[in-house]
């Protein structure tokens, strides 16, 4: 049995973390500062990158059901990395923060997409038939 709403949830989580391991290593690069100087092409990558993420991170943390507990989390890590630059000038507690806020929400992310592939597998194993009793069921048990 397949669902496509979770179909779609997984792949829209699979892009979210994708672009979230990107940032980490674009922030990751701006931090060291034994890496030589920043190319106008990585500020351009990070630019880019961190537009999508602008655009798309609260649509995509709404759909999941997670909006309100990161929400915050993420904006904080987009308003302090505002450039590979503006990174490196970080001072040590802003950086600390930065990291941690990241670590926060790439850990939820994936967290919710091992609840979604266990959900996925979970309806592989069903037949049709008890698919759709159960629904029925749940929808009774929401009614009343």
């Amino acid at each position: 049995m397949k669902d496509r709403q979770l179909e779609t949830k997984l792949r829209l989580i699979a892009v979210q973390l994708d672009s979230w391991k990107k940032l980490h290593d674009l922030i990751t690069y701006g931090l060291d500062k034994a890496k030589p100087i920043i190319s106008a092409e990585q500020e351009r990558q990070f630019t880019d990158l961190r537009g999508q993420l602008l655009q798309e991170t609260e649509f995509v943390l709404r759909e999941l059901g997670i909006l309100g507990e990161l929400s915050g989390k993420a904006m904080n890590v987009l308003n302090r990395a505002s450039s590979v630059r503006g990174v490196r000038d970080l001072t040590g507690e802003e950086t600390r923060r930065l990291e941690a806020d990241w670590n926060a929400v790439f850990t939820k992310l994936g967290v919710t997409q091992g609840q979604l592939k266990g959900r996925r597998k979970q309806l592989a194993a069903q037949n049709p038939f008890s698919y759709y009793f159960q629904r029925v069921l749940r929808r009774r048990a929401v009614a009343a």
